[in-house]
């Protein structure tokens, strides 16, 4: 469930509990607050104490390190990468989005494991069919790559697009975890190219 942060007005601070693992792509941080996840972030090359100042810049909190809170989080991806399907029901905490951010999460999370579907396909699902820019540009912007799948929506030419996880080659890589498929297209490509991706988005429904 996405649920907005509520308003702390009780006396002390909030606490942000976090967790770093490593895993074949590289170092994880997960940070949830008291209503749910608020961020995944993953890569070979990025500084988890500098992510965890960005998380807390402009903001009064007590960031803790607290593994046993988000064990389940941990197995749950670490078991994603290994090509299974678990569950990612965690609440999630997306009060720094738009109202037209969550809208676009909220189709998207909801987008089945293996199966890929396109930028319009998520503006017609969300009300907005032209907004095909708009929504990629929302997807730019996921806190919670992985958990919430935007990896999943591709360009209509059956083109990758971009990824907030980590751009296309790692976007490249979660399709092949989930589907199998490889020599997927980066850029427009040749058709044969292209049909490597074999989830046809002309039959979206």
């Amino acid at each position: 469930m996405i649920v907005p942060r509520p308003d702390d007005s009780r006396s002390g601070l909030p606490i942000l509990n976090y967790v770093t693992f490593e895993s074949e792509l590289g170092r994880f941080l997960v940070l949830k607050s008291a209503s749910g996840l608020r961020s995944v972030k993953f890569g070979r090359n990025f500084s988890v104490e500098r992510e965890l100042e960005r998380q807390t810049r402009g903001r009064r909190a007590v960031v803790v390190e607290d593994r046993l809170s988000l064990q389940r989080v941990v197995d749950s991806i670490l078991e994603y990468l290994d090509g299974k399907r678990p569950r990612f029901d965690f609440s999630l905490d997306v009060d720094d989005l738009t109202d037209f951010g969550r809208s676009v999460l909220e189709v998207v999370r909801d987008i089945p494991f293996g199966t890929l579907r396109s930028y319009k396909w998520v503006a017609d699902r969300i009300g907005h069919p032209t907004a095909t820019r708009p929504v990629g540009q929302a997807l730019s912007h996921n806190p919670l790559p992985i958990v919430v799948p935007c990896h999943r929506v591709v360009n209509s030419d059956g083109t990758l697009g971009g990824y907030s996880g980590g751009g296309p080659d790692m976007k490249r890589r979660l399709i092949e975890i989930e589907t199998g498929q490889t020599g997927l297209a980066l850029d427009a490509g040749s058709g044969d190219v292209r049909r490597h991706i074999r989830f046809l988005l002309d039959s979206e429904s």
